[in-house]
Formats: C-alpha cells, sequence, structure tokens
C-alpha cells in the first residue's frame, strides 16, 4: 500500500471515529470494536488513529468513565452493575477505583430515591413481607450492595 493511501484509509478512520465521539463518550476498547466492525480490513491501522485521537485528547477513557458512571446512577443504578458493565466496555480496574467508590452518598441518595419510587407502588413495606422481598431483589438487580440495600430499608442514614 502506498504511503497516500494509507494516509487516506488513516484519515478516513479518525473521521469515522470522530463521528462515534460527536456522538457521546467512547472508551477506546468500544470504539476499536465499532471501528473494527465497520472496517475489518483496517484493523492494523487502528490503533494508530485512537493513539492519536488520545493525543489530541478527543478519547479518554477517564472521561467516558465519569460521563459513563454519572449518566447511570442518574438512572438508579447501583455500583456493582455499573462496575461490571464498564469492565464490559474494557474500562481498567485503575479508572474504577479512581471514580467508582461505592461509600460516596450520592450512591445513598440514589437508592433511597429509587427504593421510595418503586415502594410507592407496593404498599406498607413495614408489615408486607413479600413486597419487602420483592423491593430488596430489584435495587439487588440495579447493582446496589444487600448491605446498602438493607440499611436504605431500615432508614439507616449513614451507609
Amino acid at each position: 500500500m502506498s504511503a497516500d493511501a494509507e494516509k487516506a484509509l488513516k484519515t478516513t478512520l479518525r473521521r469515522s471515529a470522530m463521528d462515534y465521539l460527536a456522538r457521546r463518550e467512547h472508551s477506546r476498547t468500544e470504539l476499536f470494536d465499532k471501528l473494527l466492525r465497520k472496517y475489518p480490513e483496517q484493523e492494523s491501522l487502528l490503533s494508530p488513529v485512537l493513539d492519536q485521537l488520545e493525543l489530541d485528547g478527543l478519547l479518554s477513557d477517564d472521561r467516558f468513565t465519569e460521563a459513563y458512571i454519572r449518566y447511570r446512577r442518574n438512572r438508579g443504578f447501583g455500583p456493582l452493575l455499573i462496575r461490571q458493565e464498564l469492565r464490559g466496555k474494557g474500562v481498567s480496574n485503575g479508572l474504577l477505583e479512581i471514580h467508582l467508590d461505592s461509600g460516596d452518598p450520592q450512591w445513598r441518595e440514589s437508592l433511597q430515591t429509587l427504593v421510595e419510587r418503586k415502594s410507592r407502588g407496593l404498599g406498607s413495606l413495614d408489615k408486607d413481607t413479600k413486597a419487602r422481598q420483592k423491593l430488596f431483589r430489584f435495587c439487588l438487580s440495579r447493582g446496589f450492595s444487600a448491605e446498602q440495600i438493607g440499611r436504605a430499608l431500615r432508614g439507616d442514614l449513614e451507609f
């Protein structure tokens, strides 16, 4: 392949990557996978293109992790589920430790909001064991720990 052809391919790959990044933040792994699906024959050129995007500050796993956690927390999801999702998107454990603090008071607020919203239709949680168990299972499925849920259901203010 000639130098001009390679440069044109890199430009095409960069534009395509920037189109994805213009819509929302992506992790490096996620963007690599998307570009690989679109341009399977150009796998050898993807890493240099992504490296350049990182150098230019257009691609950042740190920024992606922050934005993803904020979005999912605001949607009522807990730290355990978010951690699992981010691992699936190729985010390193180091970044997860930096950004995903389970003891953060925002998780308590998020869980409390979720419990209040879901308990409206369940009746009295003090007397109804089935309703309490249903709410507990729901919160577990949303990625909160059993300890956090138990405290929220008891009304403890501190996690």
